[in-house]
């Protein structure tokens, strides 16, 4: 094992049993490093429970907002071997926010139309429709939404009107009166359909979805930038801490859209790394992928070909955990769905999370409502202290194995 020790905040790390790096990419968001890092900190009280270990980051917030990275240490109470982790983000909050397209309610519904169409169009609903049901239903709801919307509201103004006119009628009441009472009647529908709107795009988070689905399809048209050079820049970074060989393992995580990324930084990296040298071993991992919903948009061929190559190769590990229930991914479709794999076999190691059985039911109950919690609940820790949970993945004090799922 690697002994080597390091500093932060003046203070020396202790040199431990086991060192791996892991490199975060995440997903269709514009906010950046203090989410995550705030995501990862709220974890580790609650992570420490269910493993008996003492699992802290030795950076204070402000120096981990600053590097973009920071030191985890792992520890059992009583004995067992340490590990030290040193957690680093790839960003692309920068390119996030040329397509987030904030504020523009009627461009995203009519991208929503469109990209519901476009699947349709292509095949990819049917194909969809049961081992993906929750992506299914995700493309279909905000169309549905906004057409359930519309036909309420205008019902519901009609109705006023005629309501309110009948019953001036009746009472006697002069015509001026009636239409002021009608106008009223018909301002306070309007107020409370928006309130209900906005509670219900904010509550099922319909722009997010719609968003990121935009970003897939205007990707695989060619209309958007494909941020391969992002992608090199990832690679180059991952291999610098290779070459160094100062880790046992490297990790690399690509978390809902940013699997695309890994998939283009793990090619690249393949390309960079020397035939028959030794080093660090290699994880490439997924969580909630939409690989496969990409690739079935066609257009990027070089994509297909590097997910071609790292699902193939034994050079490096592909594991991918994803729920058949998170409505932000492709569920059951398999990371290779629709890949010609030149006769080669696929190496790729498929997980399910199993949120039902790690979390407790009030959890799940709740989160199976939300789908932006859940799609983020991969990076939070297991409540029951079994099954796949982030937390002991990223501190395991031994190489990860193909029981990813299984701590």
């Amino acid at each position: 094992m690697t002994q080597t020790s390091g500093k932060a905040r003046g203070v020396a790390v202790q040199s431990s049993d086991f060192k791996r790096h892991v490199f975060y990419i995440h997903g269709f968001d514009p906010r950046g490093t203090p989410v995550y890092e705030g995501h990862f900190r709220a974890g580790l009280s609650a992570a420490s429970v269910r493993w008996s270990r003492d699992i802290a980051v030795v950076e204070s917030h402000e120096e981990a907002l600053a590097r973009g990275a920071w030191t985890v240490t792992s520890r059992g109470e009583r004995s067992g071997p340490s590990v030290e982790t040193q957690y680093e983000m790839l960003l692309w909050t920068d390119i996030v926010g040329r397509y987030w397209f904030p504020g523009r309610q009627m461009r995203l519904a009519l991208e929503s139309f469109r990209f519901a169409w476009t699947t349709w169009r292509r095949g990819i609903l049917k194909r969809f429709y049961r081992p993906a049901w929750a992506l299914y239903v995700a493309i279909l709801m905000t169309p549905a939404l906004v057409v359930l919307s519309l036909l309420l509201g205008l019902t519901a103004v009609v109705a006023s009107l005629v309501g309110t006119v009948v019953a001036a009628f009746f009472s006697g009441a002069p015509v001026w009166l009636a239409i002021a009472a009608a106008l009223v009647a018909e301002g306070l529908v309007v107020v409370l359909l928006l309130r209900g709107w906005s509670r219900l795009k904010a509550w099922l988070n319909i722009w997010w979805v719609t968003r990121f689905l935009g970003y897939l399809r205007g990707c695989a048209d060619g209309r958007f930038e494909r941020s391969e050079e992002r992608a090199e820049a990832f690679a180059a970074r991952i291999f610098e801490v290779w070459k160094k060989g100062d880790v046992d393992e490297i990790l690399v995580v690509g978390h809902s859209l940013g699997a695309i990324h890994l998939v283009r930084a793990g090619a690249q990296l393949l390309r960079l790394l020397p035939e028959g040298e030794g080093g660090p071993a290699i994880v490439l991992l997924t969580l909630g992928h939409t690989v496969p919903l990409y690739t079935l948009l066609g257009g990027d061929d070089e994509f297909r070909r590097d997910l071609g190559e790292i699902a193939t190769t034994d050079r490096l590990r592909l594991l991918d955990v994803t729920s058949g229930s998170d409505p932000g991914s492709s569920c059951r479709i398999p990371l290779v769905e629709g890949i010609d794999l030149g006769g080669k076999a696929s190496r790729v190691i498929s997980r399910e999370p199993d949120f039902h059985d790690i979390l407790e039911p009030e959890t799940f109950r709740r989160i199976r409502m939300r789908p932006l919690e859940f799609h983020f609940q991969y990076l939070k820790p297991s409540e029951r202290g079994h099954g796949f949970d982030y937390f002991e993945l990223v501190t395991r004090p031994r190489l990860i194995e193909t029981s990813v799922a299984s701590p």
